[in-house]
């Protein structure tokens, strides 16, 4: 058995994994359901996108990878992380993506919740480069009303629903 294993070994292809860093803009909007509140306070922010990331090909035609990506929302941090994030190429310079990972947005405490998304990806703008636009979305990002300065009554937590779109430039190692 343990030849077998060893054999199986040597004719197995090398696994590798490419590595990325995205750097671009993003334009998000905040809907947050304070707790004593009967309305929704929505806001727009723009900011400064990164991320960082290895991808694997899992087919001729289909990449998986994992990512983090930070975001400035005015001044709030949201931080990302891409669990599942699914490429699938359309053609050698075109491709669309999917995601499902989680969220925490950076306030007086952190909130937490789902952050799910897709786009596509214009690959090799410039050599090694590629251009990539994503709609995201972190779904009830929630955050506990735990400080004495946080509105009581109501609901006991807020919740931040955060709908926006990044433009980026990623470059592969």
């Amino acid at each position: 058995m343990r030849t077998v294993i060893i054999a199986m070994s040597l004719m197995a292809a090398p696994a590798s994994a490419e590595v990325f860093i995205d750097i671009g803009a993003s334009v998000s909007q905040i809907d947050s359901k304070i707790a004593n509140r009967s309305d929704t306070v929505s806001r727009t922010e723009k900011g400064v996108h990164l991320g960082l990331g290895a991808r694997r090909s899992i087919g001729e035609r289909s990449d998986l990878s994992v990512r983090i990506e930070m975001d400035m929302l005015g001044s709030d941090l949201l931080l990302a992380f891409r669990a599942l994030d699914y490429r699938y190429h359309i053609s050698n310079r075109f491709a669309l993506s999917a995601f499902l990972g989680a969220a925490r947005l950076d306030l007086a405490t952190p909130a937490y919740g789902y952050y799910l998304g897709g786009g596509g990806q214009w690959k090799d703008v410039i050599s090694g480069w590629d251009l990539s636009l994503d709609l995201r979305m972190g779904d009830k990002v929630a955050r506990d009303n735990v400080l004495p300065t946080d509105s009581q009554g109501g609901i006991d937590d807020n919740f931040h629903d955060i709908y926006g779109v990044s433009l980026s430039m990623s470059y592969r190692f």
